[in-house]
């Protein structure tokens, strides 16, 4: 799918109830064009313009979150967004300078004591995190400026000097350099942030007030949480810091959590996938090489596999722990890769990259072709089986060399050995994506 002229720099699957609502005749089709972020002018002076930089759905898929290089925050309504007759009222609301600088990491949380949350990085390290139900309750942006001229005149220069935007419930700057990625737990007790400056920030999603304690969760007559309280003299919301990890000397760049979160995998500058072992946080406890350049992307399959995006432009299929690179899932003709998403039902692998292009893969080599039973086969499915159903793959796009350059790790090495032997005393043969001269060949 290609994205004319305009560089793409994020995207979000699908929800269900709006898989639901297309039709097979609008999959191909834009269905609106919104100016939401066009005149946010970025921090920085230059020739940059304006762009929306990060973008991620609601659980519902009722609501849709963007960010910009300007440091602008909005939401936008799905359905209205959807019609070209509703698209220009599709904004239920946008936070100007949102962040101090251009934000270039959004996520969607919903801790259990705090209810539904956003949380965004910026270009200078900034974290923030958003209640959404106090960034505009469905109301329009002029009105939130009305109101806010209102509330101004009443106030003192020097009373904002602290406050945070409205909405916003906590903010940290424990970073020098940009954010790019988060991840929770499974509980959603606790938030990772990876920064460029080769830094995990790790910030504990249950405290409550400078006593530490657990925060109270306090609902009203219809049993919905209620807004988080900012707290007057820290002028903070009820999360905190818990610590930040030892100086990588490598630029993080991309998470995902594995092996049922006890691991946290985070791809580098350098090409290499760092390994923390969940709750020792201070330094890391394995490395996995290989990759050529940096990896900017990660996407996990599922417990023992994932899939990483590189600026080499090659998505590859890897398996962590025993670390080994199952093969590769195809190319964007050495244009780096930015994202990499799922589609629902798990059919399709997304990524994007530099060439202004959203490339689909077939998914169906991980998770199988029954269209009932998607999820639960992801579970099921091993990597074993997942690399015995890739074992015909061809590498798309011409790149068929990228299996010789890659650099495993020793220990590795002398583990595939071991199992090759195994293998070949059973009379079996350890399964490989192939080639396209081992598919050319096989044809003789």
């Amino acid at each position: 799918m290609s994205s004319s002229s305009h560089l793409v720099h994020d995207y979000s699957r699908i929800t269900p109830s709006e898989a639901a609502s297309i039709t097979d005749e609008d999959y191909d089709t834009i269905l609106s064009s919104i100016p939401v972020h066009e005149i946010d002018a970025p921090k920085f002076k230059s020739k940059t313009s304006p762009s929306c930089r990060a973008l991620v759905f609601s659980p519902s898929g009722d609501t849709l979150y963007t960010a910009s290089n300007g440091g602008s925050l909005a939401a936008i309504n799905v359905d209205r967004a959807s019609n070209h007759k509703t698209s220009d009222n599709a904004v239920l609301w946008k936070i100007d300078k949102a962040s101090p600088n251009g934000i270039s990491a959004i996520y969607h949380m919903h801790p259990k004591s705090v209810g539904e949350c956003i949380v965004t990085g910026d270009d200078e390290g900034v974290i923030r995190i958003w209640d959404v139900r106090k960034c505009g309750n469905g109301s329009s942006n002029a009105a939130n400026k009305s109101e806010s001229k209102k509330s101004a005149s009443k106030k003192s220069a020097f009373d904002n000097l602290m406050a945070l935007p409205s909405g916003c419930v906590s903010s940290f700057h424990e970073h020098s350099d940009f954010i790019s990625s988060f991840q929770v737990d499974a509980e959603c007790n606790t938030l990772l942030a990876a920064s460029s400056d080769g830094v995990l920030t790790i910030i504990d999603l249950r405290k409550g007030g400078g006593n530490g304690k657990q925060a109270v969760v306090k609902k009203d007559a219809s049993m919905k949480i209620e807004p988080v309280q900012i707290d007057p003299k820290t002028v903070q919301g009820p999360f905190r810091l818990h610590r930040k990890s030892d100086n990588q000397e490598d630029e993080l760049l991309s998470m995902c959590l594995m092996k049922h979160g006890k691991k946290l995998v985070v791809g580098t500058q350098q090409g290499v996938l760092n390994f923390w072992s969940w709750g020792t946080w201070g330094d890391i406890s394995d490395r996995f090489p290989g990759h050529p350049q940096s990896i900017d992307a990660l996407l996990k399959i599922d417990e023992d596999t994932l899939l990483s995006g590189s600026s080499d432009g090659v998505v590859r299929v890897l398996q962590v722990q025993p670390d080994q690179l199952l093969g590769v899932l195809g190319d964007h003709d050495g244009f780096p890769i930015e994202k990499l998403q799922l589609s629902m039902g798990n059919k399709v692998v997304g990524s994007l990259s530099h060439d202004c292009n959203i490339r689909m893969w077939d998914a169906s080599i991980f998770y199988g072709d029954d269209d009932d039973d998607d999820d639960e086969g992801m579970e099921n499915m091993d990597s074993e089986a997942i690399a015995n159903s890739v074992a015909g793959a061809v590498v798309k796009g011409g790149n068929g060399n990228s299996e010789d350059e890659w650099e495993d790790v020793d220990s590795d090495d002398s583990m595939d050995g071991s199992d090759s032997d195994s293998d070949m005393k059973k009379g079996g043969k350890k399964p490989k994506f192939k080639t396209e001269n081992d598919e050319f060949f096989s044809d003789f």
